[in-house]
């Protein structure tokens, strides 16, 4: 969806979504929602990582052994991010203040280095 926006500001935007319930009603369409978890099950660690709307019928979920919450909280976020990318960007929440903190502080720092990595690799 294209909120008539230039690129550049949907990558600002991606800073922070004002709560859920302040945005419009278009933009609640296309809210997407991200949550990641790990457990022991026996001696292995299993990961799941899902990403839902709740006013559309999107769910996409993965699953995997031996990684961290850490990593299903970033998975269920590049679900999300592939949902976005067909779905013209949505606003994404997750509750993961790591994985937010991490991805938003890098993309402003990437936009910052005009999109260069750090020591040119």
């Amino acid at each position: 969806m294209d909120f008539g926006e230039s690129p550049e500001k949907r990558v600002v935007q991606a800073e922070e979504a004002p709560p859920y319930n302040q945005l419009s009603e278009n933009e609640r369409r296309y809210a997407l929602f991200t949550d990641g978890a790990c457990r022991f099950v026996g001696n292995q660690r299993r990961w799941k990582a899902a990403v839902w709307s709740p006013t559309r019928r999107v769910v996409e979920a993965t699953a995997g052994v031996g990684e961290s919450s850490q990593f299903a909280e970033v998975k269920a976020i590049q679900l999300a991010l592939d949902i976005a990318e067909r779905e013209k960007w949505p606003v994404l929440y997750t509750d993961s203040r790591m994985a937010a903190h991490a991805l938003w502080g890098w993309l402003k720092q990437w936009k910052k280095s005009n999109w260069q990595p750090r020591l040119g690799c």
